[in-house]
């Protein structure tokens, strides 16, 4: 990947607006970010080459679904091959960028509710790649849910893989087994896609200040650990080159009752920048 040396992807999801962001972002990796369009301003991007940033770029393009009207998906198509071209326009000379990712998330079982939507789903994503191929001189992937993992995939270089457990779902689950799980997953997926992994989203909600003996939900001892869960993974199989955590810092969304007080609080930093206990764990895991 980088003059044929191994290259490791460590990194957080969302890379930093502003020259402080980008000094706290720097305090936890000095590897690899993987970032949105629409997240990452391109007047920053000579700075992330400078420093030796390796930048996954992604299409703004999120929740492909395949259960509309035709026209309605024909539309969306149009839109995301639009949105994919654009970015490659944009970032083909871009130093630091070292893969694409042509859509994040693209719809389970809801967004394929028939054979022949999935068919579609297929088709579409295979489009997207080859175009993203068609560049020329960057690797391919798309982030998924483990368990939606689309023929598509097989089409990229390697499996980029959302994963919550802990948080969205198996809530409760003691570290120690959701580590046997994931290990069980992870090679389970590389045996039947015959693909390097990269964890492209992982994390859980953490209440700055919120401290528990026993690692349990919204505690920064929870978040900790289960982020540690991953980068001992990393260590553990040769597949799996990379960690993406999900997030950089605490950031505004809509109000619901898994948003307490308004916030995704997901962030390793506080929305003022401040660290929570998974920055200081992922520091001394990522740092020489």
């Amino acid at each position: 990947l980088c003059s044929n040396q191994h290259s490791r992807g460590h990194g957080l999801r969302r890379l930093p607006l502003h020259s402080t962001v980008f000094t706290v972002f720097l305090s936890v990796s000095d590897s690899c970010s993987e970032c949105a369009a629409q997240y990452r301003p391109p007047a920053l991007m000579p700075a992330y080459s400078q420093v030796g940033l390796l930048v996954v770029s992604e299409s703004p393009c999120v929740g492909l679904s395949f259960a509309d009207a035709p026209a309605i998906v024909q539309q969306r198509q149009a839109q995301a091959t639009r949105a994919l071209a654009e970015l490659l326009a944009r970032d083909c000379c871009r130093t630091c960028v070292v893969a694409w990712s042509v859509c994040n998330e693209p719809g389970g079982p809801q967004s394929v509710p028939t054979a022949e939507a999935k068919r579609q789903q297929t088709e579409a994503l295979l489009e997207l790649v080859a175009l993203a191929r068609a560049e020329g001189t960057r690797l391919v992937t798309f982030a998924n849910i483990p368990e939606h993992c689309d023929e598509a995939n097989r089409a990229c270089d390697f499996l980029s893989l959302n994963e919550y457990v802990g948080w969205y779902y198996d809530v409760g689950k003691p570290l120690a087994e959701i580590g046997r799980q994931l290990e069980a997953k992870f090679v389970a997926l590389h045996a039947d896609f015959r693909k390097p992994i990269m964890v492209s989203e992982c994390g859980a909600d953490t209440l700055p200040g919120c401290h528990m003996m026993a690692p349990g939900l919204w505690s920064e001892e929870f978040q900790a650990g289960l982020l540690e869960v991953y980068t001992e993974l990393e260590r553990k199989l040769p597949f799996v080159f990379g960690v993406h955590v999900w997030n950089l810092a605490d950031f505004r969304t809509p109000q619901m009752h898994l948003r307490a007080a308004g916030l995704n609080h997901k962030g390793v930093f506080t929305r003022l920048r401040e660290p929570k206990l998974a920055a200081h764990m992922l520091r001394r895991a990522w740092r020489p």
